[in-house]
């Protein structure tokens, strides 16, 4: 996605996006940020939230048993202002299959074009 492109979507807050499973991955000053903003250590936070990743190099958020966010709820995210950068980077580095409104109307419009 460009920053054109960047510029014309707008996030309708639908969760769609919180709801797909696999990993989200946290680099450290993800961890500090959240332990903040949940009130814990970062120890604790660790402990309570996070998992080790598949790539077994690097901690993960958890998910609930069916793949959305531990975070994700009632369509939005519990701890937005602190969220992880793969989080804040969607949809510049990374975007859904499908199932986003945003993306999708961004998509026609670009077909439009």
């Amino acid at each position: 996605m460009n920053g054109k492109e960047e510029q014309g979507f707008i996030c309708q807050k639908c969760g769609i996006c919180c709801r797909w499973e696999g990993h989200v991955l946290l680099t450290g000053e993800d961890i500090h940020r959240l332990a903040a903003a949940t009130e814990l250590s970062e120890k604790e936070f660790i402990e309570r939230y996070t998992i080790l990743a598949a790539n077994r190099r690097q901690l993960s958020l958890s998910e609930h048993p069916d793949g959305r966010c531990i975070f994700l709820k009632e369509n939005g995210c519990a701890v937005y202002d602190a969220r992880p950068e793969q989080c804040r980077s969607f949809p510049r580095t990374w975007r859904v299959a499908e199932g986003c409104p945003a993306l999708e109307e961004l998509d026609k419009n670009q077909l439009k074009r």
